[in-house]
């Protein structure tokens, strides 16, 4: 890991996180740490010579005089909105839509699976379920019958029964 092979990448990338360099290096695990520390010193030496300027703070983006800060931009895949990422997976602006792009994916999944949409039990679902289940059990046959008349799942029904039983539990 020579300063010559940073230095050619450097130029390759124009504006850069240290990150970027570590990957487009690629070296063997053992040579990571010291590759790191490598790449740190030769862009704090570059810096202070008056090479390399600092582009951007947190995180650290560093560029060739009259380099833009753009060129490491991404834009977030929820929200459209332009960001510097820390890492070299990030995909998103926040956290916020990293939630929302993970809502979206298990939607998704939900409906390739052939699931319907997540529905909400009413009352009168939840007082069926309790009366049928607390006086006969939770029976396979007695679960497909209230399956079918609620159009859910005979699992989802005893799930719900379950969390139902541990409620009431809590609160007495």
């Amino acid at each position: 890991m020579t300063d010559g092979k940073i230095w050619q990448v450097m130029l390759k990338l124009r504006a850069f996180m240290p990150w970027q360099i570590l990957k487009e290096l690629n070296p063997p695990p053992y040579l990571k740490q010291y590759a790191k520390e490598k790449i740190r010193s030769l862009i704090a030496s570059q810096v202070r010579a008056g090479i390399l300027q600092v582009l951007n703070e947190d995180p650290p983006v560093f560029g060739f005089p009259g380099e833009s800060v753009e060129k490491v931009m991404r834009r977030c895949l929820i929200c459209g909105k332009p960001f510097i990422p820390v890492q070299d997976s990030d995909q998103y602006c926040s956290d916020e839509c990293e939630r929302e792009y993970r809502k979206r994916l298990l939607e998704r999944m939900r409906r390739e699976k052939g699931m319907k949409e997540r529905r909400r039990y009413e009352k009168w679902e939840e007082e069926l379920i309790w009366e049928t289940l607390s006086k006969y059990g939770c029976k396979t046959e007695i679960l497909q019958n209230l399956a079918k008349r609620l159009n859910r799942h005979p699992e989802t029904i005893k799930s719900k029964f379950k969390k139902m039983k541990r409620k009431r539990r809590a609160v007495a």
